[in-house]
């Protein structure tokens, strides 16, 4: 018989073993090593895809607000105002519910809370990473049925002054939007569910189709310094019963709340809203001058007085004041000429009776005319170059120094410190309201005396913490 030939002696057979097995360690290490380094990878991808949808919800609720239609027939209390924020979606099929409490907002809590109604804002079916569709909560001062009666201008009208009534937490226990005293809270909020868990207290998350308009199923709840916070309710108002953003871990390590939140401000939402405003009244302006019965001239405005409650009146000769609801001065300086109304067009009125919603608007809202464009007996037609011509008109700078404007709107913005605008006393409340620098800040008008004789100067500042009016001119 031959010899039989060994391939390799015993030595070099333990040296191949050992680098196989030398090359498994290293393979299974480097999978583990790339795997740990791709899951934080996905995790942020993951997260972007939420963050996007969460901002893409957000814009369309603002635009929602921004772009309600509103209608100058509807004199009652519940017509449509800027400002309204769709009812959440109660039954999963992507529409606001028609109701989501009544007036004050002591019923109907829970439905103030409910799925992102996305086909009513003409969204796409917005989902999160984990598949799910996007939650929604809106603060009652907000909501758009029923509305906050406001059959006087004042507060709890949805106006500048309007504040959000959603407290938000941080991760940590802090109190990011206050819906107390510090008068940040939240108007309303979009909310990411993420993955179905197990609940603080050991129960099971059912996302079934018989459980899916639970929000139990979908939104957390974690207990952070000593105090609980359960997602799935939270009640107008409170400063302790709101939301609290995710994630956050129990003591083992595990994720006990996963909601991402995307808080909508009242000022994220009001400047935008004070434009939709100011916009409304320049047209109600503009197609007043250019009724061929006006020649271009523009009505008084409504004085602006401490020693009774605003009669919305014009006043002859007054240049400045606030919009008035009706015009007999401007009858009266103009022969007779000049219309009596508003246009059909005017939003703001109906004829000249007040829309619903400009009761919420018509005291923070402020109007200059020139006086090259003052009531006149008869009103002639106006040249079109008066304001260089020796007309005397108006200054708005920036944009520009010239003299050439024929009017313009001030919107007041939300108090700001040291202002005050309210009283349950009927005397000092009609101070505030008749004293200009509870409601305009510097370079702008802040006292008002008489009419202004001479071009008035006004002057359009980005919003800080110490101006916030949105200027329109003409």
């Amino acid at each position: 018989m031959g010899n039989v030939q060994r391939c390799c002696p015993p030595k070099t057979q333990r040296g191949v073993a050992l680098l196989i097995m030398l090359l498994i360690i290293v393979m299974g290490s480097l999978a583990f090593v790339v795997g740990s380094l791709s899951k934080p990878a996905a995790s942020i991808e993951r997260d972007k895809i939420t963050a996007a949808n969460l901002v893409q919800a957000k814009e369309a609720l603002v635009a929602f607000a921004v772009t309600v239609r509103l209608n100058n027939g509807c004199t009652g209390s519940n017509c449509a105002r800027p400002g309204d924020l769709p009812c959440p979606d109660s039954n999963n099929d992507g529409i606001a519910e028609n109701v989501c409490g009544n007036a004050s907002g002591s019923t109907g809590q829970n439905s103030r809370l409910g799925r992102l109604p996305w086909k009513t804002l003409g969204l796409p079916d917005l989902r999160d990473s984990s598949g799910e569709r996007l939650w929604y909560a809106v603060s009652n001062n907000f909501k758009n049925n029923a509305r906050t009666v406001c059959t006087t201008a004042g507060a709890g009208c949805l106006n500048s002054d309007a504040l959000g009534t959603i407290t938000v937490f941080s991760p940590e226990g802090d109190k990011l939007n206050d819906a107390g005293s510090a008068g940040t809270g939240a108007v309303a909020l979009v909310i990411s569910p993420g993955e179905a868990l197990t609940r603080q207290g050991g129960t099971m998350q059912d996302r079934g189709s018989a459980n899916q308009n639970n929000a139990m199923n979908y939104l957390d709840i974690a207990t952070v310094n000593g105090a609980t916070h359960d997602n799935q309710s939270f009640i107008d108002s409170s400063t302790t019963d709101g939301f609290i953003r995710g994630r956050i871990k129990d003591s083992a390590g595990n994720v006990v709340l996963n909601d991402q939140l995307l808080v909508i401000s009242q000022s994220n939402i009001m400047s935008a809203i004070q434009k939709r405003v100011a916009a409304e009244v320049r047209q109600c302006l503009a197609e007043y001058a250019n009724d061929p019965q006006n020649n271009g001239h523009l009505p008084w405005s409504a004085p602006i007085k401490t020693s009774s409650a605003p009669s919305y009146q014009d006043k002859s000769g007054h240049l400045f004041g606030r919009v008035p609801s009706s015009f007999p001065d401007t009858g009266n300086d103009s022969g007779g000429n000049m219309t009596a109304q508003w246009g059909p067009t005017c939003n703001t009125h109906n004829n000249n009776t007040e829309s619903g919603w400009w009761i919420n608007w018509k005291e923070m809202v402020f109007y200059a005319l020139a006086a090259a464009y003052k009531p006149a007996a008869p009103p002639d037609p106006l040249p079109p170059n008066i304001c260089t011509n020796g007309g005397t008109c108006l200054t708005v700078n920036p944009p520009t120094s010239s003299a050439d404007k024929k009017f313009v709107v001030i919107v007041s913005g939300k108090m700001l410190p040291g202002q005050n605008r309210y009283s349950t006393n009927a005397t000092t409340a009609n101070i505030h309201k008749g004293t200009l620098s509870n409601y305009l800040e510097s370079p702008n008008p802040t006292v008002y005396n008489s009419p202004p004789s001479e071009p008035a100067v006004f002057s359009p500042q980005s919003f800080s913490s110490s101006f916030n009016d949105t200027i329109v001119f003409q």
